[in-house]
């Protein structure tokens, strides 16, 4: 099923829960707020206590969703939300509890004093804006990081290029981060291409390199990594060129600082983009985007784990 088609499906349940959250938020106000407060203090009440609950609910829901939900899907289902919402609004009120359509339309008049349209504006809105920071971590929002997506050919170019030079020079090499997600089974759009290289084999291929080197050999220390690298672009598309002996990776849960450099000895073949690569090894690939933990990793082990229980 690809990920679109889960993230409704998701969307679905999670529009009944929000249902029967307003179902039970309506009886509540009827029992306790309305003698208490009068007809409109208890509807206004009532109306801000359903949008809380339903900002933490789907709160909830959006930075749980694997792989992330882009911000496109995010809008599609703050729409199918609005729409399934005034459908059984309207059904639900006036074959099953007997309102006349008149009042119906009445409850999205805001000059009636009415705030039904407050909860609608929730629905519509929250998903995309509550879901951004979460599709932005996975890489799902290109223009805000200044970056864009690889198309599959120029990715192919790039790969085919590469590899072609690190199997004539004998360079010991593996695909590393969402290109070696891509060749397990994950799908999520690539921004760059990622490699760790033996420092030893760096020299062998530095004047073929030369021409595309946008940032040279360059030591990068953040809470994720701390490792040197090379930039290159070939023909519009971003490498990254990582040195394996002494590169680290720091675990989300604990801050323990872990060795990156792959075992190059173990990292298998795999076809991807018509090209045949190193990448590395299935199992230590996920051991990293597990303690990295970022949202784009979780998504990366998500997808991984699916493509394997379908193979």
């Amino acid at each position: 099923m690809p990920a679109s088609s889960r993230h409704l499906a998701r969307a679905l349940a999670c529009w009944l829960l929000l249902a029967i959250i307003a179902i039970l938020a309506g009886a509540l106000r009827e029992t306790f707020l309305r003698p208490a407060l009068g007809e409109v203090w208890a509807h206004r009440l009532g109306t801000v206590l359903v949008c809380i609950l339903f900002l933490l609910v789907i709160e909830r829901f959006v930075t749980r969703l694997a792989p992330p939900a882009s911000p496109a899907e995010l809008w599609v289902i703050g729409a199918l939300w609005l729409v399934l919402t005034v459908v059984f609004e309207f059904v639900f009120g006036h074959f099953a509890m007997g309102h006349s359509w008149e009042a119906l339309v009445s409850a999205y008049d805001p000059r009636t004093g009415q705030l039904w349209w407050l909860v609608l504006l929730t629905l519509l809105l929250a998903p995309p804006l509550l879901g951004r920071a979460h599709a932005r971590e996975a890489g799902h929002t290109p223009i805000e990081r200044h970056i864009e997506f690889i198309s599959e050919e120029q990715a192919a170019s790039a790969l085919d290029w590469l590899a072609d030079l690190f199997r004539d020079r004998e360079v010991r090499y593996a695909a590393a981060g969402g290109l070696a997600a891509r060749a397990w089974g994950a799908t999520r759009p690539l921004v760059d291409l990622d490699f760790y290289v033996h420092g030893e084999d760096l020299d062998r291929v530095e004047a073929d390199l030369s021409p595309y080197v946008v940032q040279p050999l360059t030591e990068l220390a953040n809470e994720y990594w701390d490792l040197s690298l090379i930039r290159l672009e070939y023909a519009g598309v971003p490498l990254e060129l990582s040195v394996g002996e002494g590169a680290r990776y720091r675990e989300a849960k604990t801050g323990t600082w872990h060795d990156a450099c792959p075992d190059f000895d173990d990292c298998p073949e795999r076809e991807l983009l018509g090209t045949h690569i190193r990448v590395m090894n299935r199992e230590a690939l996920l051991e990293y985007k597990r303690r990295v933990d970022r949202a784009v990793d979780r998504a990366d082990v998500a997808m991984i784990e699916r493509s394997a229980t379908r193979s």
